[in-house]
């Protein structure tokens, strides 16, 4: 219950909220980088919830609504990893 009225005090702020994932913490130099690059795509105020999880090597994963950026480093060697198998 707390969680839906959160989210529509934030809907009403015009506020959205993503959920990120990174192999080692942000500085906060970067957090405002990622906060102004989501502000721009999303024309709205963005809330991070920063995850750590040192499995995805490095790079980020990036949950935003309905929209997920997989950027990690982890996901770019499985799909060579794929790549190399179907090659051979």
């Amino acid at each position: 219950m707390i969680r839906a009225f959160r989210a529509l005090v934030a809907k009403f702020k015009g506020e959205a909220t993503a959920d990120v994932t990174v192999a080692e913490t942000l500085s906060d130099k970067n957090l405002d980088a990622l906060k102004t690059a989501l502000k721009s795509v999303t024309g709205k105020d963005v809330a991070l919830n920063v995850n750590v999880d040192p499995s995805i090597i490095g790079g980020l994963v990036v949950k935003l609504g309905s929209r997920m950026v997989d950027s990690s480093l982890r996901t770019k060697l499985n799909s060579i990893k794929n790549a190399m198998k179907e090659a051979g």
